[in-house]
């Protein structure tokens, strides 16, 4: 590998990351409010008090972030 492929691989692998962390901020912004309740930002289903307890601010379900997680690595 010369000094082009590894700097076209850093170019690639800097780009993957950067995608990776826009990603996982586009679901930081806290739950979508339906009818006053707060849901998942994905599937539109009512994310459980509990949740929202332990993790204040989280915009998704526990299994969409599960599968949001399963597809970033």
């Amino acid at each position: 590998m010369d000094i082009f492929d590894q700097a076209q691989e850093l170019e690639r692998l800097d780009r993957e990351s950067a995608l990776c962390r826009a990603r996982a901020a586009l679901y930081r912004e806290g739950p979508e409010w339906i009818n006053g309740e707060p849901c998942c930002r994905e599937c539109g289903d009512p994310i459980p008090p509990k949740r929202l307890e332990a993790l204040p601010g989280v915009g998704l379900c526990r299994s969409c972030q599960e599968e949001r997680e399963r597809e970033l690595q």
